[in-house]
């Protein structure tokens, strides 16, 4: 788990997947604001990853889908 979170903070942008979350009723524009305000794209992926896991658990699917397009791998 350690190491798809190093993996994930590393390569994860989350403007390009804000939209997916958003229309899969996952993320709030409060949430995006909250993750936006990070500083740094690792930061932000951190943070991300964090409002994520206190969505319950129909959020991962949503995630992963959202993550299929731009980051295949």
């Amino acid at each position: 788990m350690r190491q798809n979170l190093v993996n994930l903070t590393a390569d994860l942008d989350p403007k390009d997947i804000y939209d997916q979350l958003i229309e899969g009723g996952v993320f709030t524009f409060e949430d995006k604001e909250r993750i936006d305000h990070e500083v740094t794209r690792a930061d932000k992926a951190r943070e991300l990853i964090s409002v994520l896991c206190r969505k319950g658990p129909r959020a991962f699917g949503v995630f992963r889908d959202a993550l299929k397009p731009k980051y295949p791998h």
